[in-house]
């Protein structure tokens, strides 16, 4: 079981990532961001393709608990750390962007709560959560598709600036200049 858990989370995790450089490479036939205001197949498919990511990644950390090696209660602490802050800061992004515009579709700029300091205070957290239950859970096997998913929030706003200055215009241009992509 443990075997089937990983490749669906492995797989899932790269293509997330494939469909990111896709959506780069081809904004006119993007998948991400959504290329409607209405909820299509785009939406839905990236929206199971990271849900299948998050459970199945949960699963094969604590299935695999302690393959990594690490010494665990110093490595679990600091995991418990970044769980906690990743956690904070996605969460506070989510509260000041909106649940609508987090979900891939049309919102408003958000420049206020911790979008005065990051554009992607969300991809930050999603990246500082990956990091802290593969060292919370010390495991080998959740390590890759963590690995993926952290390389997909990375590459994640290179496809949704060019959308949000075609959407936004002038007034995400000004905010790019202002507020760094990622720290």
């Amino acid at each position: 079981m443990l075997t089937i858990v990983f490749f669906i989370a492995v797989t899932s995790a790269a293509l997330l990532v494939a469909l990111l450089f896709w959506s780069i490479a081809k904004p006119a036939q993007r998948v991400w961001p959504p290329p409607s205001a209405q909820v299509g197949w785009q939406f839905w498919l990236v929206w199971v393709l990271v849900g299948l990511l998050i459970f199945a990644t949960l699963y094969v950390g604590i299935a695999d608990y302690g393959s990594l090696g690490l010494d665990a209660l110093p490595w679990r602490v600091v995991g418990g750390v970044l769980l906690v802050l990743g956690n904070a800061l996605a969460w506070w992004g989510v509260a000041a962007l909106g649940s609508r515009p987090t979900t891939g579709l049309a919102g408003d700029l958000a420049t206020g709560g911790p979008y005065r300091f990051t554009r992607n205070p969300q991809y930050i957290g999603d990246i500082l959560i990956l990091a802290g239950f593969v060292l919370a859970a010390n495991s080998w096997l959740a390590l890759w598709p963590a690995l993926l998913a952290m390389i997909s929030a990375f590459i994640a706003p290179f496809s949704e600036e060019p959308w949000l200055e075609a959407r936004l215009g002038d007034a995400y241009s000004d905010y790019k200049r202002r507020v760094r992509r990622f720290i």
